[in-house]
């Protein structure tokens, strides 16, 4: 009987473990993601400051491009957060 239980127990300390790790993995994606957005909200607000006078100036198709970089920047770095956060997750899971 006493072997069941410590059978038992390994288990679910392993099942724990398993639930603590991906917890982690995903307030560290969390906190990345956040920090991807602050970063690109910064490049924004320091954008706004600077096109009003660019855009007094007629040149739109500069804020344009500025601003559509800013935004193709911050999604690429979103993607490549999620993709290392979906190879981190799928490497946790027990391979059953």
């Amino acid at each position: 009987m006493q072997e069941a239980n410590e059978d038992l127990r390994a288990r679910l300390q392993a099942n724990l473990d398993v639930a603590a790790g991906l917890c982690r993995l995903g307030f560290t994606y969390g906190e990345q993601v956040t920090t991807l957005t602050t970063e690109t909200m910064h490049k924004w607000v320091l954008q706004a400051e600077h096109d009003p006078k660019v855009l007094l100036q007629g040149d739109i198709a500069g804020f344009t491009a500025a601003s559509g970089r800013i935004a193709v920047d911050h999604w690429s770095a979103l993607l490549s957060c999620t993709l290392e956060f979906q190879k981190a997750l799928l490497a946790a899971l027990p391979k059953r």
